[in-house]
């Protein structure tokens, strides 16, 4: 029911529908006016001819003036009837008789009259109030009468004709009589009722042939309209294929060729403007840097992917429609939009996050040709690298200064000593010059590993993989150790270390690794943890397996780290005993060049320590499948 009221609904509503009512419409009321006039015309014409048959002849008005004059008045109503009996194109529902000065009914025409002669016009019931009236005024002397008017008797209408009989002409008090003649309507008033049923008869056919030809004519009319709605509806869809057929040369088909031209020129530049969108899009989400658009009081329009990730945004809905300065808090650093627009280098803010990062805040207007500013970019980039460099610099030549500093100006002060006469003493001379000697030697590893860890941060370090049984690789390295330790070469030679593996020494595990940088980093561990023991101790190496890795660790049972130097113990120059460390000739450079070795290596080095019980270092490298080494440490 509901899909039958819409269809009807739809119809009353559409232009077909009311082009075809229109021209209905026009075409009935002019039928209705041309039949309205052609009725009205036959309706006065037979009035006319009515009104010209209900007349008195002046010759009889003269005959009825000497009849009332007899004064016989049997004799005179007898030849009042005769001379009305000449009357012609009276009926039988006509009413003709005399009324003389006195109201008294002298002579009638109508049967029905005769029988009330010489009776007077109030009783009788066949004369009508009004027409009773108005002969008593034509009686009188009075003008205030009249002569001709319509009315209803015994439910028919009539027309009175009414003429005062008077021997003076023009006197009105010469009035001897009245004669009244009403006749019957009814007959006029059927031919017109039967002209107009067949007038309204014969419109059915001509109006039934319209509205059939406007309906035609509408549909003619309405399929291009309705052919170049469902092509506009199609456009507004997104469908720019959609053409129409319409050939006519008319005003319809001139919009037609438009439309189609309209479509074409919608469809190129809709391609246009996805394409730039989806440059745009790309170009946004492929940015490393946060963009985001902002509108004249700084509401966000658009923000890209970047800008979510750096400000900890799980969606757009959490940033657009907001506020950049509610979203950033420039309010708390006092810093306006327009701080924001006019400043070149932007800046510096920290967004809540747990990664602590610190944003740098860059913003551009956006202004239309008239010069209107419409809104601005803002543009965030992560800057917390940078800074940490600037601050790495920074502190790596204070450091480098400081470790340089010392041995040269010991080295310096040995010099002096000697020129000014230690040379001469043979045993302080020696000593002196092996101090120097010492620290000589102590600038030179420190400069090697400035080198080494300036070839790694540029990337001109190349690692010389190869598959390495590593089981055999840390037997070799521990065995140069060993061979150190009793042949006194070691500068821990005054005290007693042992290094226990803690390892199947049998068993063959392979990495892909490049030998001559990995033993400097296992030297660097070993060293390490003898440093940082009591003088003599234990320090333990386990090899361990996993599904994909192996895991190495080097453990002591020394002096151990503090919970807060964790975090930096593979940073360049840090050192957490730094006057033990300068007095075992340590530079701070060793965990830093072993941690991009191993990372080169694609593995990954971590420290657990705890004060007063020792330290683990664990080195993690993937494992390799394979039967064989290629290089055999025997």
């Amino acid at each position: 029911m509901n899909n039958i009221s819409n269809s009807i609904s739809r119809f009353f509503r559409s232009v077909h529908f009311k082009i075809a009512l229109i021209f209905t419409s026009i075409t009935l009321i002019t039928l209705g006016l041309v039949g309205a006039f052609f009725v009205n015309q036959y309706s006065s014409q037979l009035i006319q001819s009515f009104d010209a048959r209900v007349s008195i002849p002046k010759t009889i008005e003269n005959q009825l003036i000497s009849d009332l004059q007899v004064s016989d008045t049997s004799q005179a109503n007898q030849r009042i009837n005769e001379t009305l009996s000449t009357i012609g194109g009276a009926t039988d529902q006509d009413y003709v008789y005399v009324v003389d000065q006195k109201g008294v009914i002298r002579g009638s025409l109508t049967v029905e009259m005769k029988q009330l002669v010489g009776q007077g016009i109030d009783s009788s019931s066949v004369t009508s109030s009004r027409a009773r009236n108005n002969i008593y005024r034509a009686l009188s002397s009075s003008d205030s009468y009249t002569r001709r008017f319509r009315t209803r008797l015994l439910g028919r209408r009539y027309e009175t004709l009414m003429v005062p009989l008077e021997t003076k002409p023009g006197d009105r008090k010469s009035t001897v009589g009245v004669l009244v003649y009403t006749a019957s309507m009814e007959s006029i008033y059927a031919s017109i009722a039967n002209i107009t049923s067949m007038f309204i008869g014969a419109l059915f056919i001509p109006l039934l042939m319209a509205i059939m030809i406007g309906f035609l004519m509408v549909r003619l009319l309405t399929q291009p309209i309705k052919e170049l709605a469902d092509q506009t509806g199609q456009i507004t869809r997104g469908n720019y294929s959609r053409r129409n057929t319409i050939k006519s040369k008319d005003e319809i088909g001139i919009l037609a060729t438009q439309i189609n031209d309209l479509s074409d020129t919608i469809a190129s530049e809709t391609a246009i403007s996805n394409m730039e969108r989806d440059r745009l899009n790309s170009l946004l989400s492929n940015m490393t840097d946060g963009v985001l658009a902002i509108t004249r009081d700084g509401t966000i329009t658009i923000i890209n992917q970047a800008a979510l990730d750096l400000l900890h945004l799980s969606n757009s809905d959490s940033a657009v429609g907001h506020n950049i300065s509610d979203l950033l808090k420039l309010v708390d650093k006092r810093i306006t939009l327009r701080d924001l627009f006019q400043s070149v280098h932007g800046f510096a803010v920290q967004p809540d996050g747990p990664n602590g990062i610190t944003l740098n805040i860059v913003a551009s207007l956006v202004r239309r040709q008239s010069g209107f500013i419409s809104g601005g970019v803002v543009v965030l980039r992560d800057i917390t690298r940078q800074l940490k460099l600037e601050t790495d610099q920074k502190n790596f030549v204070s450091n480098v200064s400081h470790e340089l500093r010392t041995p040269l100006t010991s080295v310096n002060s040995y010099i002096e000593t000697l020129q000014e006469g230690a040379l001469s003493q043979k045993e302080i001379a020696t000593e002196f010059l092996g101090v120097a000697h010492d620290e000589t030697q102590r600038m030179i590893r420190m400069i090697n590993d400035l080198l080494e860890l300036s070839r790694m941060d540029q990337g001109r370090t190349k690692m010389e993989t190869e598959p390495v049984n590593f089981t055999k690789f840390m037997n070799y390295v521990i065995d140069r150790f060993d061979v150190m330790f009793k042949q006194g070469h070691s500068m821990h030679a005054n005290h007693t270390y042992h290094i226990i593996r803690n390892y199947d020494q049998a068993k063959s595990t392979y990495v892909e690794i490049d030998s001559e940088k990995f033993i400097q980093v296992v030297d660097n561990l070993i060293n390490n943890a003898i440093n940082y023991s009591p003088d003599g101790g234990n320090v333990e190496v386990d090899i361990q397996e996993t599904d994909r890795s192996i895991v190495l660790s080097v453990k002591d049972h020394g002096l151990g780290i503090p919970k807060k130097d964790l975090d930096n113990i593979f940073t360049r120059f840090y050192r957490v005993d730094k006057s033990r460390a300068r007095k075992q000739g340590g530079s701070g450079l060793g965990l830093a060049i072993s941690k991009e070795v191993v990372e080169a290596l694609n593995g990954k080095i971590r420290v657990e320590s705890t004060v007063d019980v020792g330290t683990t270092f664990f080195v993690t490298l993937p494992k390799v499948d394979m039967s064989a080494s290629k290089l055999d440490f025997n």
